[in-house]
């Protein structure tokens, strides 16, 4: 099977990206079409996928969704983080990461297709996905990743070296069908300093983009990928600060998570 790790451009690499992350969603947390649609639809035209492609049948194994801050909006998990659980105030949240007035981007999803999360190949496939996102945000000058992650991928995530940090003030709670998760942020200076300290290990992987069985042209992770950038005001200093989301009408999936999203990044296993 020829993988191949690229920013989804094409219609079919984007179908194939929304195809696996709503595969995985449902499955670990309940999030039905119609969740995902009110989830993430408003954000379609700025999200960008960083995926693994099978190239020879056109299906995506894993993928990251970026959401792009614009001129109009901040990004998903600002608005999210700012109302209900957390009510988090995002400028002091940002200005206590060393992120006042820096381009940051929001990682609004990670899932990996419950058939490639075992054994070797599936760890290089969520490692790649990881560096995927940081060398594809590095080439667009982005200086700050934030998120919510589920506390169990929040682990396996730091284990690798990430330096995903809780937003201050931000606590662990039910998200999205997630019944852990807490909000994060992370510096893109700090990410190849502590992967390379904590995880020497996955350093050529994670950072350099070195892969037993996936293939990367680095054309894949240029900006042009997956559409234009937006031009946008500094993410603590939007036109209109980010408010929380209107949840009133949303009914939370009853199914919960009985696995996980992700495996361990560990090549011996």
């Amino acid at each position: 099977m020829p993988l191949r790790l690229l920013v989804a451009h094409s219609s079919a690499e984007r179908d194939a990206a929304r195809a696996v992350e709503a595969r995985v969603f449902l499955q670990a947390f309940g999030n039905t079409p119609e969740v995902m649609e009110q989830e993430y639809g408003h954000y379609q035209g700025r999200s960008r996928f960083v995926t693994v492609i099978d190239e020879e049948g056109g299906s995506a194994l894993g993928v990251a969704r970026l959401i792009l801050p614009d001129a109009t909006a901040p990004v998903k998990t600002l608005v999210d983080v700012a109302g209900e659980p957390w009510h988090l105030d995002v400028v002091n949240s940002l200005r206590a990461a060393g992120l006042s007035s820096r381009p940051v981007w929001d990682v609004a999803s990670l899932a990996v297709d419950r058939r490639f999360r075992s054994g070797a190949a599936g760890a290089e496939v969520i490692v790649a996905l990881c560096h995927g996102v940081h060398q594809y945000s590095l080439n667009c000058g982005v200086e700050g990743l934030v998120t919510v992650l589920d506390d169990r991928i929040l682990r396996v995530v730091r284990a690798m070296g990430m330096p995903w940090t809780p937003m201050a003030g931000a606590t662990s709670q039910y998200y999205l069908g997630s019944p852990a998760s807490t909000p994060c942020v992370m510096v893109m200076s700090s990410v190849a300093e502590s992967i390379r300290t904590r995880r020497p290990d996955l350093a050529p992987a994670v950072i350099d983009g070195i892969f037993r069985s996936i293939v990367l042209d680095p054309a894949d992770l240029l900006p042009g990928r997956g559409g234009s950038l937006p031009r946008v005001p500094p993410c603590d200093q939007p036109d209109r600060p980010p408010v929380g989301r209107d949840r009133s009408a949303w009914k939370p999936p009853t199914h919960r998570r009985t696995g996980t999203l992700v495996s361990s990044p560990d090549p011996s296993t």
